[in-house]
């Protein structure tokens, strides 16, 4: 059957049903996405090599057969081009920083709002990575414990780039000039361990900061 280019297919590998569900749910009444589920590695791994590989699979961390990092990588194998990024409640930095390594796209954490959620998914589909604010692995220049994140200006910057807003219709919006608006974007990746604009404004979004 030919596939819709404008649609993303999606494996959703995870045993806990109640989140599975909701998910694909949430997915399916989006009405950009195809889901299939799965609940076991083995199982998981037959259903890409039938499918001849998904845009995006979902790899939940704690799995039945599924033993560490060397499955993460045969998932990534067997889905070819398309992405692999962990899904878990809790995920260490250290195992998402080996799973990196071994060809996944990130980490999407469980708690993240199902808004985010598509974005992050959209995200990898494309190619980048996603980590959470949250995590400190690819963040070098975190902030200190106790350190404001974001400066009240940062936050009405990233409030307006979630909107969709370009740099200049932010300039007008908070009466600076642009160059001023791009000197706060950089630094709003930076704070976020964002890779770029799209990506902090999903970041923001996961950290309740939109």
């Amino acid at each position: 059957m030919h596939k819709d280019p404008a649609v993303i297919t999606v494996l959703i590998v995870d045993d806990h049903s109640l989140i599975v569900e909701l998910v694909k749910s949430y997915l399916l009444a989006d009405g950009g996405f195809s889901v299939t589920v799965s609940g076991d590695l083995a199982d998981g791994i037959a259903r890409i090599e039938e499918a001849r590989g998904f845009d995006v699979v979902l790899l939940d961390v704690v799995l039945p057969g599924l033993m560490g990092i060397s499955d993460v990588a045969r998932v990534v194998r067997a889905n070819g081009n398309g992405a692999v990024a962990l899904f878990s409640g809790s995920a260490s930095a250290g195992f998402v920083e080996k799973a990196i390594q071994a060809g996944a796209r990130g980490y999407i954490p469980k708690t993240l709002p199902l808004r985010a959620l598509t974005s992050a998914i959209r995200l990898v589909a494309v190619g980048e990575t996603f980590i959470p604010g949250g995590l400190t692995y690819g963040q070098p220049d975190a902030v200190q414990a106790g350190e404001p994140r974001l400066s009240q200006i940062e936050l009405s910057v990233l409030r307006l780039l979630g909107e969709g807003l370009a740099n200049k219709e932010i300039a007008f919006r908070l009466e600076m000039n642009e160059s001023t608006v791009k000197m706060h974007v950089r630094a709003i990746c930076r704070k976020l361990g964002a890779r770029n604009r799209t990506h902090a404004a999903i970041v923001g979004r996961a950290d309740g900061l939109l």
